[in-house]
Formats: structure tokens, C-alpha cells, sequence
């Protein structure tokens, strides 16, 4: 009996600590799960997860101009990684706007004969700083523009385009579809439509600025729970692949955000993933033969040109999205040579040959004025004019007159 009652105590024994065991195993798997409270849902990952397994695409990527498009400022020195100077823009002599760098942030001011009228302060920045930074500020729950832009190459507070070239204005609510191109998702809610304009306003902690990972591949949180518990498989799983998809498709993904303002949609395109048509989309505008502005619209300038209608060529051919090397003309006019070899220049002067071997970019892709943006300069009703380089790479026959340099 007592020999009994012996092991009877040791299966219990056994018992408890099979419980205990399973508990804390299941406690150990739980804390093991990676935080993905991502704004946009459970089915994304967040750029995080992205690292673990594509770790120098994530560091480099990350000093990117898509991923760096735009950026909350949220600690007192945020703005110091912008390296702005202090400033003033003149209306005119009564009427001035300030720009200080105050140890809580970045600030812009009303100034009226002297008195500072208003302040606010700069809470998200837009832009990679290649050309220009835009700001904004919260007022309640809006984003609303700031008065001035910053010019980087030609280091100047202006006027923001679109403004009141003779006053201050604080008033350019910033909407859903500015973030949809700024940013990789933004929780909002329509407060107002009408005559003048729209009004949203966003849930602060939703906006997940930047071009980041998923939203130009998709949601990742399957992709990456399966490659989590399956280390061994190379081959992606639950996850799109562009090589699979067709050369109008895989420029589609790029076009959501560089075919211009101009789109109007159902739903947000937060949601618009590989695979989808920009054709389904309303008022989206395939290319018709007219001339685009060199604003935004790339994917129109493309589909008119020769590269794309015949050599296939698309966003990726010249532009590696994920590298933050700095790319210079020759680079990418190396990659012309490589599909144009054997071009002959019959109609180029002489003494341009000797620029053939590293320029075709100047000729092929010149520098235009945009007609929908321009920078008015300080004291001064004249404006610096916006120069992007077209994507319609053609021949240019106003160039021909001896225009390379």
C-alpha cells in the first residue's frame, strides 16, 4: 500500500510538471512572436520583418528618396538630420514669414509689422531633400501645408506653389491623396467636401510615412510567418512576384504614384498591389500623344517612347529602387549603350563625339519646366522654375543645334 500511494505521488508529481511544462512553452511561443500592430492590419508584416531575412535591401533601401519621401517629426530634434537653415521670405516690407530652429523643432511664423502673429510648428516633412522639403502641421487632427517650401540645391526659403504670392497663408489643408504618394497608409476621415476644397482629418499614430516595403510588394505578414517556420525554402512563398508579371502590370505598380494627380479612385490607393491595372482606375490617362508635364507623370512620358513601345523597356531597366547609390548621368547612360551599341549620330556636330560615350541623357532626356509648379523667390513676384527630366526618351530636334555640353 504505502509502495502504492509512493508511485500514485510521483505520476502526479509527473503530471503537474507536464502541465507547468506546456504552459510555459506555450507562454515562450507567445512572447517569441514578433509585435506586428501595424496601422494597416494583420495581414502586414511592417518593414521590420522585411529585415531579418533581406538585410542589406533593408539598409540600403532605407536611405532611399522613395523611403525617405516623407517622415513624421516627432522628437524635438528630428529636423536637425535636414540641415536647415534659419530664414525669412518677404511679401513685403509689413509682411514676412520666419523660419527657426528652436530646441523643441523646426518652426514657421507670421510676422506682421514686427509682431509675430503666428507660429507653428513643422510635425512632418515631405520630400527626400533631392530638389525640395514641403512641411506640415497638425492643426487639431488635419495635416495642413506650411507657407514655405526649401529649395536644397538652391539653398532658398520660397513661397509654396499654389499660394498667395502677396500674403501668408496657413490655411492648404494636406488630404489623403497627398499621402498616398508620400506616404504607405494614412487612416482618415472625410470632415468636408465642397467648392473650396477637401477637408480629412487622420488618426495621428496610423500614418506610416515613407515608401516602405509592402507597399509596393504587398502584404507580408503571411509571407513571413511561412519563411519563419520554414527557413530552408529559398523560393518565396505568399509573396508576388514581379518577374511573373506582365511588363504593363509590373509599370503599373510604379505608375499609382507617377502618373500625376490626375487619378481619381473608388477606394484609396493604399490598397493597389501587384498584379492590379491602373485601367480600372477612373480618369486615368493613357498616354494619347500629347506632351505630359514632366511633374509626376513619368509613366505617360515613358509609354511614349520608343524604349518602352519597342525595347520593352520599363521603370526598372534604369532605376534600382531598393539601391541608395548616388546615379550619375554617365551610369545611366551607360545603360543606354547597353541596347544601343551600334547608334549612329549622322546628324550630331563633330565636335559633340567626344560626349557620345558618357552623355546620352542630355539629348535623349532633357531638363523641361514643369507648368504646375514653380517657386516663387523672396521680395520678388518671380518664381524659380521646377526642372525635372523628362521620361520620354526621343529624339529632340531643337538640341540638335550643338545644345550638349
Amino acid at each position: 500500500m504505502p509502495a502504492t500511494k509512493y508511485f500514485m505521488g510521483q505520476r502526479r508529481l509527473l503530471f503537474i510538471f507536464l502541465i507547468l511544462g506546456v504552459f510555459v512553452f506555450a507562454i515562450v511561443q507567445c512572447t517569441q512572436q514578433p509585435d506586428r500592430n501595424d496601422s494597416r492590419g494583420p495581414a502586414y508584416a511592417g518593414s521590420a520583418a522585411c529585415k531579418n531575412c533581406h538585410k542589406d535591401l533593408s539598409e540600403s533601401y532605407t536611405h532611399n528618396a522613395h523611403f525617405n519621401t516623407s517622415r513624421m517629426l516627432t522628437k524635438p530634434n528630428s529636423a536637425d538630420s535636414l540641415k536647415l537653415p534659419d530664414g525669412e521670405f518677404v511679401f513685403n516690407q509689413q509682411t514676412k514669414v520666419g523660419v527657426k530652429n528652436l530646441n523643441d523643432g523646426l518652426y514657421q511664423s507670421a510676422l506682421v509689422n514686427g509682431q509675430e502673429l503666428k507660429k507653428e510648428h513643422t510635425d512632418m516633412v515631405f520630400g527626400a531633400g533631392i530638389s525640395a522639403y514641403t512641411f506640415a502641421f497638425w492643426f487639431g487632427n488635419k495635416l495642413m501645408q506650411m507657407p514655405l517650401n526649401y529649395l536644397t540645391k538652391e539653398h532658398q526659403w520660397v513661397n509654396s506653389p499654389g499660394f498667395p504670392t502677396d500674403q501668408i497663408y496657413f490655411g492648404r489643408p494636406i488630404i489623403a491623396r497627398c499621402l498616398e504618394c508620400h506616404s504607405s497608409f494614412a487612416d482618415h476621415k472625410l470632415v468636408k467636401a465642397g467648392d473650396f476644397g477637401v477637408e480629412e482629418e487622420f488618426v495621428k499614430g496610423s500614418i506610416i510615412a515613407g515608401i516602405d516595403c509592402e507597399r509596393c510588394h504587398g502584404t507580408a505578414a503571411q509571407h513571413v510567418e511561412f519563411h519563419e517556420a520554414n527557413p530552408t525554402v529559398k523560393k518565396a512563398n505568399y509573396m508576388v512576384s514581379y518577374k511573373a508579371l506582365a511588363l504593363t502590370r509590373r509599370i503599373d505598380m510604379c505608375g499609382v504614384c507617377h502618373s500625376g494627380t490626375g487619378i481619381k479612385t473608388l477606394s484609396s490607393t493604399f490598397v493597389f498591389k501587384p498584379g492590379d491595372t491602373l485601367k480600372t482606375l477612373p480618369q486615368y490617362n493613357v498616354y494619347r500623344g500629347e506632351d505630359p508635364d514632366v511633374h509626376g507623370k513619368q509613366k505617360q512620358l515613358l509609354e511614349a517612347s520608343l524604349c518602352y513601345k519597342v525595347g520593352k523597356a520599363e521603370c526598372i531597366t534604369c532605376h534600382d529602387v531598393h539601391d541608395n547609390t548616388k546615379v550619375s548621368v554617365q551610369i545611366y547612360s551607360n545603360k543606354c549603350m547597353s541596347c544601343h551599341k551600334d547608334v549612329v549620330h549622322k546628324t550630331l556636330p563633330e565636335k559633340n563625339f567626344a560626349v557620345l560615350a558618357k552623355n546620352c541623357i542630355d539629348c535623349h532626356m532633357p531638363l523641361k519646366e514643369s507648368h504646375a509648379i514653380g517657386f516663387q523667390m523672396s521680395g520678388s513676384q518671380q518664381k524659380i522654375p521646377y526642372k525635372l527630366r523628362t521620361h520620354r526618351i526621343a529624339v529632340y530636334t531643337e538640341l540638335l543645334s550643338g545644345a550638349v555640353k
